[in-house]
């Protein structure tokens, strides 16, 4: 008997990324929030994307997303370019942007005609007014994770506020915490739970994670990769394997040890393969396997 697969919404970014690495380059390989969200959570749940593509976007790079049963209708195509990324990681892993655009003509996506309610909405990192607005349209699902960048934290602090009021989970890596708690990452942590959040995730890269709540602490300690290629997307598949696992219960103690193991092993596959390739070829059972590799504290 199969058992039931929550219903995700996964609203981000589509971007054609070039990344160069140890000497070598891959060009306009597929990335964006939404992508690498989508392909980590498409193991445990149903999921549609929304997004924005250009009218360059070679909408062939979706075939695979649609073979493996991931609705990719909410995928809109608006007159400009698709959004672009250029980077260079350095072999002390810091990582330098060399170009990017940001096309102004891409706007909020079209939400298709949903046959069901979500389960759960992730809101990827991406302009809070349309974060806002999806959330709105969507009517409240029973689970709402934000994601976000220390750009909207900097440049857009009350709308990030906002949004972050009516979310269940917030995601924040350790540079966004430092800078919505003035360098005090408890005070980061305080401020959204007391808007209402029940929980506060802080991404600590190959340190692990920590989750938040209000009486508890749950800290998982990172997967090792069994190499990396490219360290592109693994906060936002860290966020599909979270999502997965939350949209089928809920954001009990017990089911947030769940999806933090889950969550990691997504976070460490990322790294794996250019783009989101490894996250679309590991099975069910393999990524369980990796789960026992995952230390849970639970303080």
């Amino acid at each position: 008997m199969i058992g039931y697969r929550p219903k995700v919404i996964g609203l981000g970014t589509i971007s054609l990324d070039t990344i160069e690495i140890g000497g070598h380059a891959e060009k306009d390989v597929l990335g964006g929030s939404a992508l690498y969200f989508g392909a980590a959570a498409r193991l445990f749940s149903d999921v549609t994307l929304l997004g924005v593509v250009g009218t360059d976007f070679p909408n062939s790079k979706l075939d695979r997303f649609n073979e493996i049963n991931i609705d990719t209708s909410g995928i809109s195509t608006q007159d400009g370019e698709t959004f672009r990324w250029h980077v260079r990681y350095e072999s002390n892993g810091e990582r330098n942007t060399l170009s990017t655009n940001r096309p102004s003509a891409l706007g909020q996506p079209s939400i298709p005609e949903l046959r069901y309610r979500p389960d759960a909405l992730f809101l990827g990192s991406t302009d809070p007014s349309i974060q806002a607005s999806v959330l709105s349209d969507l009517g409240q699902p029973s689970l709402v994770v934000l994601d976000t960048m220390s750009h909207w934290i900097r440049d857009r602090r009350e709308d990030f506020d906002m949004v972050a009021c009516c979310a269940d989970v917030v995601l924040l890596n350790s540079k966004e915490a430092g800078l919505l708690g003035d360098g005090d990452h408890r005070s980061a942590v305080a401020q959204i739970l007391e808007g209402g959040c029940s929980w506060v995730v802080i991404k600590q890269g190959d340190q692990g994670a920590v989750a938040f709540s209000q009486e508890k602490s749950v800290s998982v300690s990172s997967v090792l990769p069994r190499y990396v290629t490219d360290p592109t997307g693994a906060g936002d598949a860290f966020a599909g394997g979270l999502v997965s696992a939350l949209a089928g219960g809920s954001t009990r103690l017990v089911d947030m040890q769940i999806a933090m193991r889950r969550a990691a092993v997504m976070g460490s596959l990322a790294v794996e393969s250019f783009s989101i390739n490894s996250l679309l070829e590991i099975t069910t059972d393999e990524a369980d396997s990796r789960a026992n590799e995952v230390a849970v504290h639970v303080a």
